[in-house]
């Protein structure tokens, strides 16, 4: 059957850390992260005369799949095709980007005129952060306001969202080690993280964002960016310390944020839970010259794959191939 084909290219995503766990101010989370130009998501969507899902990380394109065409009531007959995706459950949101890419790509296929956040909330996304759903709409740094405590279901309000500097790169290491927490497991961990934190004082994270992060985000001053940054990584890890051991989640990790800060990253830190972790530089020739240096370190412990990238400031790309 021939006609019309829908393409998406969305980007992946830096998961900088939850704001807050307490909840006594009548909401819970926040979240802060940015988007990056790789490793991105790339799908395509058409009517056929059969239903199918092809390519890469088939299972959960097929799920994403079937589930938005039952929610929305619309033909089976399509064809699905995945040509890339972020590594799964590495701390990259690949899960949040492969499900808006393929609801938005059948989105437009069929003409409807669904909100990313309304796709978001069908598939199942944002349940504790927004962040990967607001990246994909406007990519940039986002800040969202978290969740009321009365058990609503909608995504967290966007409080903030702004351009990264064209010239920022990002270097991210990925180590061959156990994958982050997903699915029950994570329901199960950030219960556990909350009900330990109650007992904590409140750490600077909200402070930190606010009077130095995004100021310095706004005067594009990367030192302070990435001073921020380190700052706030250390405050994350120390909410979540309960749960994954340590500021965090594995002593390569460790060992990875200390290289890239010893070798010049202007701020550096875990992506969610991890593995994946990164540091930001304001040169590209020397943001590469040390991914070698971190790729070294990688495969003389656990083996791994390193990315240097910057950041993407449009979000997903959707648009008509045919």
């Amino acid at each position: 059957m021939s006609g019309v084909e829908i393409g998406v290219t969305a980007p992946a995503r830096l998961h900088l850390g939850i704001l807050d766990l307490k909840g006594d101010l009548g909401r819970i989370y926040g979240s802060i992260g940015l988007a990056v130009k790789e490793p991105e998501t790339i799908v395509k969507a058409s009517l056929s005369n059969t239903f199918s899902v092809s390519g890469v990380n088939i299972e959960r394109a097929r799920e994403f799949t079937l589930k938005i065409l039952k929610k929305l009531n619309l033909d089976t007959n399509i064809k699905v095709e995945v040509i890339k995706c972020a590594p799964t459950h590495v701390g990259l949101g690949s899960g949040t980007q492969l499900a808006l890419s393929i609801g938005c790509a059948l989105c437009k296929l069929f003409n409807l005129k669904i909100s990313v956040e309304e796709i978001a909330k069908i598939l199942g996304r944002g349940e504790v952060s927004g962040v990967g759903t607001y990246v994909f709409k406007y990519g940039g740094l986002v800040v969202d306001g978290g969740h009321k405590l009365d058990g609503s279901t909608e995504i967290p309000p966007l409080l903030f969202h702004y351009r990264v500097p064209d010239s920022w790169v990002f270097v991210i290491g990925i180590p061959n080690i156990e994958r982050g927490f997903y699915g029950e497991e994570e329901r199960r961990i950030m219960k556990m993280a909350v009900e330990s934190y109650k007992q904590l004082p409140p750490t600077q994270t909200t402070r930190i964002v606010l009077m130095k992060l995004l100021p310095a985000l706004i005067e594009e001053d990367i030192r302070s960016f990435g001073d921020a940054i380190t700052k706030l990584e250390v405050e994350v890890g120390k909410m979540f310390s309960s749960v994954q051991k340590g500021v965090f989640r594995s002593p390569i990790i460790e060992k990875g944020v200390k290289l890239l800060l010893d070798h010049g990253a202007y701020g550096a830190g875990q992506s969610s839970w991890g593995p994946a972790f990164y540091g930001i530089f304001d040169e590209e020739e020397k943001a590469v010259n040390v991914g070698g240096i971190l790729e070294e370190m990688l495969n003389k412990y656990v083996g791994g794959r390193v990315i240097v990238t910057k950041a993407n400031n449009t979000g997903a790309i959707i648009k008509s191939l045919s």
